[in-house]
């Protein structure tokens, strides 16, 4: 990818940067013309290393854009760096880049405004921000596959937790909740029983159902692991109630 890092005089760049992925895509598209191998990416940083030490360049990491793939090491330096990084190529293919990389440092483009941050910049962030919504987006159709429970009210403040700080305003509104849910723990301090109890009489009448509460996304007493957590609403309280104080119930 071409990016102005100077401003601009006139109408003609004064300088301009290349990173590395680029240009090891017109080294590989240079050797296989010439019928020679193509060079790796981790090969090609370790030779540019070497070529600027103790110069001055740009280092980035770039995410995959394969899912669960690792992020990529990205070099930014001058075509006057890169020029001397061709250098290291054989004579057929060096002949061939450094045309290329010539003719890219003198190209006459419209008048910019400096603005203060590059357009290549703005365009990098929202590109990685695009990643990093698709990123969160597929977290969330996880979170909900793993737990299909989830009411509509719990999957909206899953999506709403991980969309919207990253665009900056609330896209996906949190739910508003007109009942209020109470945990095991809590039902167990109302009726002055365990909490254990409270899960035990649940799952043995089959009380945790949309009738009597909703499942949340809970973090784990025990660990750091996500887990399915059932609240009660005032009809399972009173359900509750009954099976254990109006019946006599484990």
């Amino acid at each position: 990818m071409l990016k102005q890092t100077l401003a601009v005089s006139g109408s003609v760049v004064t300088d301009k940067t290349i990173d590395s992925q680029y240009l090891l895509e017109m080294v590989n598209a240079a050797r296989k013309q010439c019928d020679e191998k193509a060079v790796r990416n981790n090969d090609f940083l370790e030779r540019i290393k070497d070529e600027l030490d103790g110069e001055f360049y740009e280092t980035f990491v770039k995410p995959s854009g394969k899912s669960g793939g690792r992020p990529t090491e990205v070099i930014g330096m001058s075509i006057k760096q890169a020029l001397r990084v061709a250098a290291r190529e054989s004579k057929s293919v060096r002949r061939s880049l450094v045309d290329k990389l010539e003719d890219m440092q003198t190209v006459v483009i419209p008048q910019q405004s400096n603005s203060g941050l590059p357009e290549y910049r703005k365009a990098k962030a929202e590109q990685l921000r695009a990643q990093a919504l698709e990123k969160n987006l597929a977290s969330a159709r996880d979170l909900m596959s793993m737990f299909p429970r989830l009411g509509d009210a719990a999957n909206q403040v899953i999506v709403a937790t991980l969309v919207n700080p990253l665009l900056g305003v609330e896209v996906v509104p949190l739910p508003v909740i007109k009942e209020h849910y109470h945990t095991a723990g809590e039902v167990g301090e109302i009726l002055g029983v365990s909490s254990q109890k409270i899960g035990r009489v649940a799952n043995s009448n089959n009380l945790k159902t949309d009738a009597n509460g909703k499942f949340f996304l809970d973090k784990s007493r025990h660990s750091d692991k996500q887990v399915e957590s059932f609240r009660y609403n005032a009809a399972g309280i009173e359900a509750l109630r009954h099976l254990i104080h109006g019946v006599n119930v484990a």
